[in-house]
């Protein structure tokens, strides 16, 4: 009976609770709803809004150039905003 314990029993009872935790984590990660990111990042010499690499809108009225160094860094690292309404209120510092 040991033997059907060790060899039979408990490896297969280690590998169904492997496959239920798996199937478990699969699941939950492919139902969680996608969240909106948007980036203020720089764009040519302007900033623009990406959401998911397209761009939203483009904001012509800021020019990178004339910007200082540590502010021309974040846009080009980018920005990360919950939402548009969020991002121009950042930008209106920069108007």
């Amino acid at each position: 009976m040991r033997i059907f314990i060790k060899k039979i029993l408990f490896p297969t009872l280690i590998f169904a609770l492997t496959f239920i935790l798996i199937a478990f984590y699969t699941k939950n990660n492919s139902q969680k709803p996608k969240d909106k990111k948007y980036i203020i990042k720089s764009y040519k010499n302007t900033i623009a809004l990406y959401n998911n690499d397209e761009i939203v809108e483009i904001y012509d009225s800021i020019v990178l150039n004339t910007l200082p160094q540590n502010d021309i860094k974040k846009f080009n690292d980018g920005i990360t905003v919950s939402t548009q309404a969020q991002a121009e209120k950042y930008l209106e510092n920069f108007d």
